[in-house]
């Protein structure tokens, strides 16, 4: 073992010597350890099926609604990429939205990729869409509650700007927050991911960076109908933040 390995050892040897004495046991104790390293990102999206991708869908019907009527509103779209496609809700369940268009979906989550894959003829991709390369750029590009669980939201939103070829629509369910200076990130060690509250100010700022007009993008509030009082809106008030591209070309 190196000298670091043998520091790091004896660290862990004292707490768990300190552990033991508060009485913790060895399921408190575990825990403890646990929390003292940092889970990789996007632990959480390894172990969700299908199931739970199609609960979330289900409980914001008026955000999908209108991003629905957004899609058919536009009919000179011909490639589309979806950003945190999960398990295909939307290539698989509602095909026939991208009938004649060339559709790639991404996601870090390698179990919803496999499935996607098994169950759609469409193009699907298993990665970090921030670190991602991309030779094309795409007529549409949208992303639904991804936004809000990002490491470096500044480069995600840059990124879309840099393969958005007309068109982009972004959702981020945690709320709208018209007074937020800056982002607000915190850090869930659980399931790997944080959980973001957007600042309207810092995303025109970043559009502009990327030379954006303002007249380019819009960023809006909308219902995205969840149920209020339930266990999955504690903490959330039925409306999401839209961020919408469209390019002058």
């Amino acid at each position: 073992m190196t000298e670091d390995g043998q520091k790091n050892q004896s660290l862990i040897n004292n707490l768990i010597r300190i552990l033991q004495k508060n009485n913790l046991g060895r399921k408190g104790i575990k825990k403890r350890i646990s929390a003292l390293k940092k889970s990789p990102y996007g632990k959480n999206w390894q172990r969700i099926d299908e199931q739970w991708y199609s609960k979330i869908y289900s409980h914001r019907p008026e955000l999908h609604n209108d991003f629905i009527r957004y899609l058919k509103n536009r009919t000179d779209i011909k490639t589309v990429l979806e950003i945190g496609c999960g398990t295909g809700t939307y290539p698989i369940k509602f095909k026939n939205l991208f009938s004649n268009m060339k559709y790639v979906g991404v996601d870090i989550g390698a179990p919803a990729i496999e499935y996607c894959k098994r169950n759609s003829e469409f193009k699907f991709i298993c990665g970090d869409f921030i670190k991602m390369e991309f030779d094309d750029k795409y007529d549409l590009v949208f992303s639904h509650a991804v936004i809000d669980h990002v490491y470096d939201i500044d480069r995600f939103l840059s990124k879309i700007v840099s393969v958005c070829k007309k068109y982009a629509y972004i959702s981020a369910y945690r709320g709208y927050f018209p007074n937020l200076e800056q982002h607000e990130m915190v850090w869930d060690n659980e399931k790997g991911c944080y959980y973001n509250n957007i600042s309207l100010k810092q995303v025109e700022k970043i559009f502009l960076q990327n030379a954006l007009n303002r007249d380019e993008f819009t960023i809006r509030e909308q219902k995205d109908g969840i149920q209020l009082g339930k266990p999955y809106s504690i903490g959330l008030n039925g409306i999401e933040l839209v961020i919408e591209i469209q390019r002058q070309v």
